[in-house]
């Protein structure tokens, strides 16, 4: 299994390299101005480093989130409950399911451990909980769980496993970046929100980017 995983790993960072250096990808990948407001073309660059990190994709029922209604947590009727605001990582923090997802110090973070924290359905959620530097928190949880779900599904290729009759997740995702040096092209500078993700549909051969750049285009 680790031999795989290694190959698997190899053989992802030479796709990302490539994938990144494809003439018709950087004609066609948009990013934000550097003023901030407007998606342009990515342009050319020659990309001479890349991280490519396994997301893992197991995840295949909205049960996975039954466990936020931990005490203290998440009330049964789907409300937040609230903590002293406080500053976290440069969000500001006023109810115990960002603490949850932000701080180990939270009183819930071993609610998930780091293997469920990996799976890309949970970075989803944790990405539209923490949202971007002027969006308003909801109060309750439902419509979090809502769009995760319905990104997760536009995302993400299913099929029918022939002998065991069961749904099977296919679809292969990477965490990406392009790198020249120290200066990261894309998606941009380090920060919780700022992301880049490659899922592959390896049926139909089509590579999906999802991916966001903290703090511009106003989310």
């Amino acid at each position: 299994s680790s031999g795989i995983n290694a190959e698997y790993g190899y053989q992802a960072k030479d796709f990302t390299y490539d994938f990144f250096n494809d003439p018709t990808v950087q004609a066609n990948l948009q990013v934000y101005s550097s003023n901030r407001q407007e998606l342009v073309s990515w342009g050319n660059h020659e990309v001479k480093e890349v991280q490519a990190e396994i997301i893992p994709c197991n995840i295949t029922s909205m049960d996975f989130f039954d466990k936020l209604t931990a005490p203290g947590l998440v009330r049964e009727s789907g409300a937040l409950y609230k903590c002293f605001d406080e500053d976290i990582d440069g969000f500001l923090v006023a109810d115990e399911l960002h603490r949850m997802l932000l701080t180990e110090e939270s009183e819930h973070w071993e609610v998930y451990n780091e293997e469920e924290r990996q799976e890309l359905l949970f970075l989803l959620f944790k990405h539209l909980v923490l949202g971007g530097p002027v969006c308003q928190y909801d109060d309750k949880i439902d419509r979090y769980l809502e769009i995760a779900k319905g990104l997760y599904k536009e995302l993400i290729t299913v099929q029918k496993n022939s002998e065991t009759k069961k749904i099977e997740l296919i679809s292969k995702v990477l965490k990406v970046s392009a790198w020249d040096g120290d200066i990261c092209w894309f998606p941009g500078d380090e920060h919780h929100q700022t992301f880049c993700y490659l899922i592959l549909n390896p049926v139909n051969r089509i590579v999906t980017v999802f991916s966001h750049d903290y703090g511009k285009g106003c989310w």
